[in-house]
């Protein structure tokens, strides 16, 4: 039986103690409540439904206030504000039996909720990804960098322009602003996996699969980081530890019928290299089924510029053809 590395240990430890909190926390603060109520009606029974309110609300402020104790100052901040009006309608909604006042804090903090993310995300940033998604880096990456320039601790703005960098392969540029991003926001898996999308291209294996870790300690359900990890230790030769995350990508929803594809592959794969035939056959037969991923994968990955992990994806995707039947993966008529 394996033993887990004091790291490991220090995580799970941690992960209990956050569940623990999640659970008894709601509990004792509703005790908490019960009994100053229970005061507050032999006391003050002609003010025993103010009381309650207000402890009420205060217990689930004191609750958010606690459950945010991860995030950074300015997000608490910013969540405690966004939230009384929601709390305080919660809170006068179970005393008095009446619905409308949780519509109307809820409504009123969704609202406030809106504006501030409007007013948050810098207008640049808004038209560079939309530049970016439109395929002109160029001008993106003009946009992103006056983002940047208006909103230094705005850590989406990195990300954004690690991928534009990515993009350029510009590996150096795209690695530091992806190391930005995550110093400026250390829960933001997104800015491990673009980290992680930078190490494969380049090859640097250990530090994907690393990258690709950390983005699944904080988004475990994530099928596409289970994928991207699974190919970091395929190609490091860790094959056991390869086919645990390539089955548990294949077992999510993955975006696109090419991912699914590639999963099956590197599985099948990866099972051959562990001396399992058999599993490795179903895991090719499963492949079969998304066979319709095979011309779009080919005909994106000719269009890529070269980069260091290109030569291997083309030959992975030679090998996928030569496995699937005949017909699978041709290319759709252009009637």
């Amino acid at each position: 039986m394996s033993q887990e590395s004091p790291t490991q240990a220090q995580k799970t430890a941690r992960r209990r103690q956050e569940m623990r909190a999640s659970l008894l926390l709601p509990i004792g603060i509703t005790f908490v409540v019960w009994l100053a109520g229970l005061v507050a009606y032999l006391l003050l029974p002609d003010q025993f439904y103010a009381v309650v309110s207000l402890l009420v609300g205060l217990g689930m402020l004191i609750f958010l206030f606690i459950w945010t104790r991860g995030a950074t100052p300015r997000v608490r901040r910013i969540a405690i504000v966004l939230a009384l009006p929601a709390l305080a309608g919660i809170a006068l909604g179970l005393v008095y039996g009446s619905a409308s006042y949780t519509l109307l804090g809820v409504g009123l903090s969704l609202a406030l909720l809106i504006g501030q993310r409007i007013i948050d995300t810098p207008i640049s940033f808004r038209f560079a990804a939309r530049q970016f998604h439109n395929g002109q880096i160029e001008a993106a990456l003009d946009l992103v960098n006056r983002s940047i320039n208006a909103r230094p601790d705005f850590w989406q703005s990195y990300q954004l322009r690690a991928m534009i960098y990515l993009t350029r392969l510009d590996f150096v540029r795209a690695e530091k602003d992806a190391l930005a991003a995550i110093e400026h926001n250390p829960k933001a898996h997104p800015a491990y996996n673009t980290l992680g999308q930078i190490y494969l291209a380049q090859e640097r294996f250990a530090e994907a699969a690393e990258a690709y870790k950390q983005a699944l300690n904080l988004a475990p359900n994530y099928a596409l980081y289970h994928y991207h990890l699974g190919l970091a230790q395929y190609r490091l030769g860790q094959y056991d530890e390869a086919a645990d995350s390539l089955a548990t990508a294949s077992q999510g929803t993955l975006p696109i019928v090419e991912y699914d594809l590639q999963s099956y592959y590197y599985l099948g794969r990866s099972l051959q290299a562990l001396g399992e035939p058999d599993l490795a056959a179903e895991a090719d037969e499963e492949m079969a089924k998304f066979a319709d991923g095979l011309w779009p994968l080919r005909r994106q990955l000719d269009n890529q510029p070269d980069f260091p992990h290109l030569a291997r994806m083309r030959a992975d995707v030679a090998d996928m053809a030569r496995r699937l039947p005949d017909s699978a993966g041709a290319a759709p008529n252009q009637d």
